[in-house]
């Protein structure tokens, strides 16, 4: 395989990879302002509710959203170890490195998000219904 359709595979992975990402964080972010706001489709929800919300829907989309750069990137820096020239070799280990840092961002992000608002749903605020 030449160089150029290695670095054009390698670019592949890494739209589709950040595309998948950036899906699934919308989905996530959906969610979460969901949980925020008390309300979805015009309908208040109640704790329990929010807080299933939270886990399964945000947590359930986050999860793999940061799983799924963290494979990608990870068949990212297989392709680096095994390929013929040394740019394609470092393009695939930059991107790699690009997908392991949107890893590392979207976990502390991630949990600084579920504790807020695992937080606001304990404190009571938004005025949601009692069970």
């Amino acid at each position: 395989m030449s160089t150029i359709n290695l670095i054009a595979m390698e670019t592949g992975l890494l739209l589709s990879g950040m595309a998948f990402f950036s899906w699934l964080g919308q989905r996530g972010h959906r969610a979460a302002m969901q949980v925020y706001s008390g309300v979805a489709d015009g309908v208040r929800l109640s704790r329990r509710t929010r807080r299933l919300i939270l886990i399964y829907v945000y947590g359930g989309n986050m999860s793999g959203a940061f799983v799924a750069s963290a494979l990608v990137g990870l068949a990212l820096v297989q392709i680096g170890m095994t390929a013929p020239s040394p740019e394609a070799a470092n393009m695939a280990y930059l991107f790699a490195l690009a997908l392991f840092l949107n890893v590392v961002y979207s976990m502390a992000t991630i949990g600084m998000t579920v504790f807020s608002l695992a937080k606001m749903i304990d404190r009571g605020l938004r005025g949601e219904l009692a069970s």
